[in-house]
């Protein structure tokens, strides 16, 4: 029995028509169905399976299913006009190596990102910016990051450790697979929280499927530092560690993706720590070792706190210790002292964090962020702004 309860005017009959023309082709159907859709928030399955069943043309299906949603005749060609706009890119896309996905084979990679994270212990705030190269089987990419750290009176800033990171992509028995590469450099400070101060690897894979709009996923790692996995840490971590995170990722609108997961820390052997809030003054420091010495470029000095070549000489008291909340030092003694060695098991971590991720415009993210670690009590909150500088310099490019 036909759906349609009463005939349409001409012009959303040409809507109809030109929406059932994209649809005829096999090799761009899929765009279509695919469009349709996202933007009835409904199973591609589901459409397919409506379309034999009532006999209806894909056009008549999704102007019936707006008309059921009570809109008026101007609504319905705004909506059937985008529709049709979608599908035309998303066949562009394809036809010059998007796929169904809409990622380009092959795209330049040049994007800055910036955020802050807070929590109890400081705030830490990054820009990164990097660029490379991404395509549907392997990506490189490189970054400089640079951090501002304001905690406990202290308030430090510089360049971070320089990294590289090389990835692969696959796809076998419906899951879709990666495995990374990083490398970092030592250029920023540790003894300033900048850096690890030493050449560190981190080699990680991640195995996911996507049920339509919903992206399982898990991810298991091992490096040989870790500071800034699941959320900024306030110490840097000198030794060996595995981590691991899971969770999903969840497609609530075309512009709006949020997810849920957990993450753990698992460091193995014997970890000297360096505390990124409370920087520490040496017991007999070299005569002349003023605000200052030995940062690297872009750093702030001017409270005599002393880096590479100030005199520091093994595990050292930060000068402002008191200052440091009581929550912070009650469950991270460690942050007490700066350069000491620690068990294992006092840096063990584990907790769940939740995400969100809103396009603002063309290569424009906003993203939302929470992370909550059980042994540390540390609630920590991050805002952060993605530019696909790309998109954003090249609009006529189908990145």
């Amino acid at each position: 029995m036909p759906l349609m309860a009463a005939p349409q005017s001409t012009a959303v009959q040409t809507e109809i028509q030109k929406i059932d023309g994209m649809a005829t082709d096999t090799d761009t159907r899929l765009a279509v169905v695919s469009a349709m859709a996202d933007a009835l928030k409904v199973h591609r399955n589901h459409l397919i399976l409506l379309r034999k069943e009532t006999g209806q043309t894909f056009g008549q299906i999704f102007v019936e299913s707006l008309e059921k949603d009570g809109m008026d005749e101007d609504a319905i060609l705004k909506r059937t006009r985008a529709l049709e706009t979608d599908i035309g890119q998303r066949i562009e896309l394809a036809r010059t190596g998007g796929g169904e996905s809409g990622a380009p084979r092959t795209r330049p990679v040049l994007s800055l990102n910036t955020g802050v994270d807070h929590n109890s212990a400081g705030t830490f705030l990054w820009v990164n910016p990097e660029i490379g190269i991404d395509s549907k089987r392997a990506s490189f990419v490189a970054g400089v990051p640079y951090y501002r750290t304001s905690a406990s009176g202290t308030s430090l800033a510089g360049v971070g450790d320089v990294y590289a990171t090389g990835s692969l992509y696959g796809r076998a028995a419906r899951m879709d697979f990666e495995s990374s590469l990083t490398l970092g450099l030592p250029t920023g400070d540790k003894n300033l929280g900048l850096g690890a101060g030493k050449t560190t690897v981190d080699v990680s894979g991640t195995i996911a499927h996507r049920f339509e709009r919903v992206r399982p996923f898990v991810s298991a790692g091992f490096a040989n530092s870790i500071f800034n996995f699941a959320y900024q840490r306030p110490y840097i971590a000198d030794g060996n560690a595995a981590h691991f995170s899971g969770g999903f990722d969840l497609r609530a609108a075309p512009r709006l993706t949020f997810g849920a997961g957990g993450f753990g820390v698992m460091p193995t052997g014997t970890q000297v720590v360096y505390s990124r809030i409370a920087m520490g003054q040496a017991s007999a420091p070299a005569q002349g070792s003023g605000a200052g010495t030995g940062t690297p470029s872009g750093s702030m000095g001017g409270n005599g706190m002393g880096g590479t070549g100030s005199g520091m000489s093994g595990p050292t008291t930060p000068q402002n210790m008191s200052q440091m909340p009581a929550s912070v030092l009650a469950h991270m003694p460690f942050l007490a002292t700066t350069g000491a060695a620690v068990p294992a098991s006092e840096l063990e971590d584990y907790g769940a964090n939740a995400w969100a991720s809103v396009t603002v415009a063309r290569g424009v993210t906003l993203n939302f962020a929470a992370a909550r670690s059980v042994p540390f009590q540390l609630t920590t909150v991050r805002v952060s702004l993605g530019l696909d500088l790309a998109r954003l310099l090249f609009p006529s490019k189908h990145f």
